[in-house]
């Protein structure tokens, strides 16, 4: 990569100099040693949803080159079409952490007029030392905003790991048999993660299955941690120590920074896939301590009024955080001692056909469902065993998204990010493993009329020499991870309230594989 041109727009005002008459900016030339060769504003009648202006930046063909834009006093909106997406491990085009930043990897195969979407006003282009002004312009041209009524956070795999300080816990650790189950530089990197999720101020955290890595009825390094795990009865009581030691110290991580979590439960959260006879039949006991720690109070009562009746009534939810909002929690792992398969078993989906009728009945705006294996293929995958949910968008699952009118449908098991649209819903699949350094996020912004989607990635440095932490299964984590401390958004989508995707970007752009 080698020239660079830095495009610095800088916002004030108000559109009045354009709505007095002003004449229509005209392009600013760049010096022919740039990639960049013109620059100028769209007409305001470009304006779209949520009060967007555009500016076009026209690029020459070649090998790859990259250019930057950025704003003061306003965002930049989108990853333009034309710069090429970032994936989950490698940056390229994206939105730094001030939103106010993009930086667009061209496309090398085309010559591209790339439309930059901002939310701004007035402008001026810097290029070699001459400052060219071009007319004021506002987002106020556009029709006016609304506002945002609600904020959800979603990822899904965080951490897909068991991250704990065993001496916390009931069992048998000792420094003589195995390393710890963490270290200051995984406190410190989870402590990033976290911070960051409270400077987003959400009002909701959804975590889509394998917060864990859950493989407490094994003890591959004969450790004795959580006690013998030779009978059935021995590993149920292993198991309910792990999740009395892992579960605690997880939600303590997101109470003391005031995040509200609302999690769902994963293959992990079972004990990980496959599940031969004598797993599936630690299956009530693997779900009786996810219910215990996450959707249960004091004496065992439900946290969640709304639940299911039956083996899921612990482990699957629903509740509104706002009037206009639903928000369900499905538990998309039917096991009994007889068999183990991904669908909801007739209870479950009896209550959640009800929950979403009622929803309609009460004039919901917005539905938000939230599972851990993807339904609709194919989706990107890293590291998975990418279980799904048979039949896809022809299950008897899809059709009740679509039935009722389901939004969006947030899921991970896959590591990976795809954004994927069927009958009006949008399944969003993403999040990861962190000790892979695959964690991403997704900001759920919610609008009267519509709710607008960014996708955030870290930077992360994982060191897998040396001794390992430990887990029950498996070497163990890796002995080091460290996260920047500044997300980048890789992708955007918008949905609006007739459930069409009005806008989407960068890796959330339809997957073609």
């Amino acid at each position: 990569m080698s020239s660079r041109v830095r495009l610095s727009i800088v916002a004030a005002a108000t559109a009045a100099a354009w709505l007095a008459g002003s004449a229509p900016p005209g392009p600013v030339v760049a010096a022919e040693s740039h990639r960049v060769t013109s620059a100028a504003w769209r007409q305001p009648a470009t304006a779209v949803s949520g009060g967007v202006v555009s500016f076009d930046v026209q690029v020459a063909g070649g090998r790859e080159e990259v250019f930057r834009v950025r704003v003061t006093g306003g965002v930049v909106d989108s990853i333009p079409d034309g710069c090429a997406p970032s994936s989950v491990i490698r940056a390229r085009s994206r939105i730094e952490a001030d939103g106010a930043t993009l930086v667009c990897v061209l496309d090398s195969r085309r010559a591209a007029d790339l439309r930059v979407d901002v939310r701004t006003g007035a402008a001026r282009v810097e290029e070699g030392g001459d400052t060219r002004e071009l007319a004021t312009l506002s987002a106020a041209s556009g029709r006016a905003d609304s506002p945002r009524t609600l904020r959800l956070l979603s990822s899904p795999d965080f951490l897909n790991a068991d991250v704990a300080d065993l001496r916390r816990g009931p069992g048998w650790w000792r420094p003589g048999r195995s390393r710890n189950g963490t270290s200051a530089a995984y406190e410190r990197a989870i402590g990033t993660v976290l911070d960051d999720w409270t400077a987003q101020a959400p009002d909701a955290v959804l975590v889509a299955g394998d917060l864990v890595n859950g493989r407490w009825d094994k003890d591959d390094q004969r450790t004795g941690t959580f006690g013998s795990v030779r009978t059935g009865r021995q590993r149920a009581r292993a198991v309910h120590r792990a999740a009395a030691t892992y579960y605690p110290q997880y939600l303590d991580r997101f109470r003391e920074r005031g995040l509200a979590l609302y999690p769902a439960i994963g293959d992990h959260e079972y004990g990980d896939n496959p599940w031969p006879g004598a797993k599936r039949r630690l299956a009530p006991v693997f779900a009786r301590e996810f219910a215990r720690h996450f959707t249960r109070g004091p004496g065992g009562r439900p946290r969640f009024a709304d639940h299911p009746g039956g083996r899921h009534a612990g482990t699957a939810y629903a509740w509104r955080p706002a009037p206009d909002v639903q928000v369900v929690s499905i538990d998309a792992f039917d096991i009994t001692a007889g068999h183990s398969r991904i669908r909801l078993d007739a209870a479950q989906r009896r209550w959640l056909v009800g929950v979403l009728r009622r929803a309609r009945a009460d004039g919901v705006r917005w539905t938000v469902v939230q599972g851990h294996v993807p339904v609709l293929e194919p989706v990107r995958a890293r590291g998975s065993s990418e279980l799904h949910y048979p039949g896809g968008a022809r299950s008897g699952l899809w059709r009740i998204f679509e039935r009722y009118a389901v939004d969006l449908y947030l899921c991970g098991e896959v590591h990976d990010v795809t954004a994927s649209e069927h009958g009006g819903v949008v399944q969003l699949a993403h999040g990861g493993a962190f000790q892979y350094g695959l964690t991403t996020y997704a900001l759920l912004d919610v609008h009267e009329d519509r709710i607008e989607v960014t996708l955030r990635d870290y930077d992360v440095r994982v060191r897998t020499a040396g001794r390992r932490l430990w887990e029950t299964a498996r070497a163990g984590l890796p002995a080091s991870v460290r996260v920047a401390p500044e997300p980048f958004t890789i992708g955007t989508l918008t949905l609006d309230g007739a459930g069409e995707v009005t806008r989407r970007s960068g890796i959330l752009l339809p997957y073609r594989p």
